[in-house]
């Protein structure tokens, strides 16, 4: 799927390069024999196999937009910047969402509650980048409070590591991660409130009770372990699509991670680039579903495996 749907567009990426910077006939003819783009589609596929799956490590290719820059050192690149945006965002996401569905779980059926789950519920329901125009435009543009725009200010192209660079970075990565953990808490917030309505109702919530327990060790003991292990999935997948950044955020926000490298490959017909962002995405989904099963062990001593 990640060979084909790329190349269901009938469009010759090559031909665009040679539309855009305006190249002869024969060097179209040469970067299409380059890209090993005049053999069969079976042929292609078969050398794909070979380079990714068959490959360790797997040879991701050349880029068909940044030739002849390679399509992992363009990843490489970009991913710092994707797993420090989304990376934060979510761990802020889960451990805020977390605790307002745990207080609204205990809370159930109090005005706390309800006005938990309606606002949640409404913030869910509107698109991400929806959210992050209307930030950009108030923050950004109106009050003028977070920059428009990019990671740091250009003053050089290879700008020094140090104390101002960071707080730079940091700064201009604020309202990407704002819009992101406004966009995501009500997502565990939710999740953590059904588990934890549920919780407060079984025997052993009961039992404990009638022992005398003092609430909050009521609450953090008992009712909030148990409810955790949804939200660990919540947050493996989240984790494990770091890699692929949430891209229409860092679209919008022009943020140089690996969202805006798949827009533009994607834009661009970059066969090479997509396919090495997407192969290096299912690699990180599965390794963290699969952490996330271990971490169930010790977050749930009944999980155990023979």
């Amino acid at each position: 799927m990640i060979f084909l749907i790329p190349r269901l567009v009938a469009v010759n990426p090559v031909e665009l390069i040679a539309a855009t910077q305006q190249l002869p006939a024969s060097a179209t003819r040469q970067l299409t024999v380059q890209f090993g783009l005049d053999k069969p589609l079976y042929v292609q596929f078969l050398l794909y196999v070979e380079n990714t799956i068959l490959s360790f490590p797997p040879n991701l290719g050349y880029s068909y937009e940044y030739y002849p820059a390679k399509v992992w050192e363009l990843i490489s690149t970009a991913v710092p910047w994707t797993i420090f945006l989304v990376g934060c965002s979510v761990i802020t996401a889960a451990t805020i969402g977390t605790l307002i569905g745990l207080v609204a779980g205990w809370k159930r059926g109090s005005q706390l509650d309800r006005g938990v789950t309606y606002t949640a519920l409404t913030i869910q329901s509107l698109p991400y980048f929806w959210i992050a125009i209307v930030l950009q435009i108030l923050l950004a543009v109106v009050l003028r409070i977070f920059p428009v725009q990019g990671a740091f200010y250009v003053t050089d192209t290879s700008p020094p590591l140090s104390l101002t660079f960071l707080g730079d970075v940091i700064y201009h990565a604020l309202l990407p991660m704002i819009t992101l953990i406004i966009s995501t808490v009500p997502v565990y917030a939710i999740i953590m409130r059904n588990t934890v309505s549920e919780i407060v109702r079984e025997d052993y919530m009961l039992v404990a009770e009638s022992k005398g327990l003092k609430k909050t060790r009521l609450l953090f003991s008992y009712v909030m372990r148990n409810g955790l292990l949804p939200v660990i999935s919540i947050i493996a997948l989240n984790l494990g699509y770091v890699v692929g950044g949430a891209l229409l955020v860092e679209v919008v926000f022009s943020y140089p991670g690996v969202g805006t490298l798949i827009y533009n490959a994607i834009q661009g017909h970059d066969y090479p680039m997509i396919q090495g962002v997407f192969y290096i995405l299912s690699v990180a989904v599965i390794g963290a579903n699969y952490i996330a099963d271990i971490i169930y062990t010790y977050v749930d001593p009944r999980v155990r495996y023979s």
